[in-house]
């Protein structure tokens, strides 16, 4: 009778770790896993899968470093000629040398620190409360400043991923391991 007992504190044991403590572990193992898309700069399944540049960082770019909410316009005037026409040579607005040097989908790491997991019983789901998250992830039309449309390659950082199921599978067998302490 005392092994019948046993194994049903084992069965419940496991019960509770799987609904519970389980989706919260993987939660946590694949935000980590994602966020560290962001310092890889690319897709993390079968190897990384680098993410296209962004045009902030290509010189030959009108976009070259390009900063959101840099130098404001109005403080700037333009350099006139000799002749009392704007000079060529005024200085680029909202430019920022940072801005050609910081990593792809890092501007200020809003995107990255916005993934968040929704533990479920048996299940956890990856989430971000930002607007723009689906379209940097998985490309598509955009407004540049409410006024002409882009397209934006996909540049995914959350998703299925072989390395990610791998860590997951280890998370798996080490539980059941501990829980029948094999």
């Amino acid at each position: 009778m005392n092994n019948l007992n046993e194994i049903n504190q084992k069965i419940q044991q496991a019960s509770t770790w799987f609904n519970n403590a389980l989706p919260r572990q993987v939660g946590t193992i694949a935000v980590n896993h994602f966020k560290d898309n962001f310092r890889k700069q690319g897709f993390q399944n079968g190897g990384i899968k680098p993410w296209k540049d962004v045009k902030r960082r290509d010189p030959n770019s009108r976009w070259y470093g390009f900063q959101y909410k840099g130098e404001n316009r109005k403080k700037v005037p333009y350099n006139l000629t000799k002749q009392g026409k704007k000079s060529k040579q005024q200085r680029k607005l909202n430019f920022s040398l940072a801005a050609t040097r910081w990593p792809i989908l890092h501007n200020s790491g809003d995107l990255r620190d916005s993934l968040r997991y929704i533990p479920q019983p048996g299940c956890v789901t990856i989430t971000s409360d930002l607007p723009y998250a689906q379209v940097q992830n998985d490309g598509g039309q955009i407004r540049v400043f409410g006024k002409r449309s882009a397209t934006l390659p996909a540049r995914p950082f959350v998703g299925p991923s072989v390395e990610l199921d791998s860590k997951i599978k280890q998370t798996i067998d080490n539980g059941i391991t501990n829980i029948l302490n094999l």
